[in-house]
Parts: C-alpha cells; structure tokens; sequence
C-alpha cells in the first residue's frame, strides 16, 4: 500500500491504496492534462456521499476501465473486412508486412509488430497519433485521396510514406482500403498496408 498526502476540498487528508490504483490514476489524470491531486478532487466531487476516498477511488478506477474495455470492443466492432473483428485483428498482427488501422482523423488506432519493428518505435507510443505528424506521405492528391477513401467515393487509395530517423530514411509504396461502410457508404477506417519497402543511410 502506498499512502499519499493531498488536499481534497478545504481539508489535507491521506490516501492509502494499492500501487496498481496510483498507476492507473496516474495514467487517467494524464491522459486528461490534470494533475493527480486536481482528478484526485474530480472524484471526490463526483461522489459527495461517499466517506471512504480510497474506496470511491477504486470504485471509479474499475468504472473506467470497464468503460474504456466497451469503448475499444465497439471500436474494434466496426473494423470489419469480410469477416469478423477477430479475423481482422488476427490478420492485422500475423501480417508479414507494416500494417495500420487508421480513423477518419487519420489517427493510429492499431499498428502490428512489424510496423513497430520496420520504424523502430514503440507501438503504444504511436496510437492515438495523426500517421501524417509521424511520416511524410505524397501522392497526387492527397487531401483528397483521404476526402474520397473516409467518404466512401473510392475503395482504396495508394501512396509513398517515409520516415526519417537519425541516420536512416525509410520509405515505402502504401495501400489504404476503407474499412467498415456505414449505412451511407461512408468508412469509419481505413486499413494501411506498407510494400515495397526501402531502407538508405
């Protein structure tokens, strides 16, 4: 157990829970921009009946992340490609080839081993990134290439990606396929596929 001393309202109390509950606080109030002690106040101003803060703090740490494990099984459910959502993940990480699942913000929201291994980072670290702040991408255009793919007006769409690191360049020939039409043919994602794959000091 690990107790932490804050201010909570007007009163400076102390707080004991386990270090698994203080990492995932963490975790949420950063992912937020707060400051622990700022979140830590959120919650207890959530639950102005409860008279265990330790307990309310546990509470609200299963809450998110069983709200946080729905919200990534919907998401997951609408990145369909002829077949269910565990074929895709199954196709997505046994893919020989750097492959990502991009949203119509053009964000990361999946990267397999053999992109992480291609580019030499982190996939955790990745997600949740625009592809286009992470790589150049060029092609004839561009803007819209995406505009057509996310609207549903083309299938796919190709284009060069380069990733310049310290002392190496990579590039590659890329293939995005739109994922998962709704109801108006628009794509929820897009399925990005690296080939032809170059590597230069």
């Amino acid at each position: 157990m690990i107790r932490k001393t804050m201010r909570i309202g007007e009163i400076r109390t102390s707080i004991k829970l386990e270090p698994e509950f203080w990492d995932y606080l963490r975790d949420v109030a950063q992912s937020r921009r707060l400051r622990l002690s700022h979140m830590v106040n959120d919650v207890a101003r959530a639950a102005p009946d409860r008279t265990n803060l330790a307990s309310t703090l546990r509470t609200f740490c299963l809450l998110h992340a069983r709200l946080q494990m729905k919200a990534q099984a919907d998401e997951l459910d609408k990145l369909q490609l002829g077949g269910s959502t565990q074929d895709l993940s199954r196709a997505i990480e046994a893919c020989p080839l750097p492959c990502l699942v991009l949203g119509d913000d053009r964000s990361i929201r999946r990267a397999n081993r053999a992109f992480s291994q291609w580019l030499n980072l982190d996939v955790h670290g990745v997600l949740g990134q625009r592809l286009d702040n992470i790589m150049i991408l060029r092609a004839p255009g561009m803007r819209e290439l995406w505009s057509k793919l996310f609207s549903g007006q083309a299938r796919k769409g190709s284009f060069n990606a380069t990733y310049v690191s310290p002392g190496i360049v990579r590039t590659a020939q890329a293939v995005a396929v739109g994922l998962s039409p709704d109801p108006s043919g628009a794509h929820k994602a897009s399925l990005i596929l690296f080939e032809t794959l170059s590597m230069r000091a």
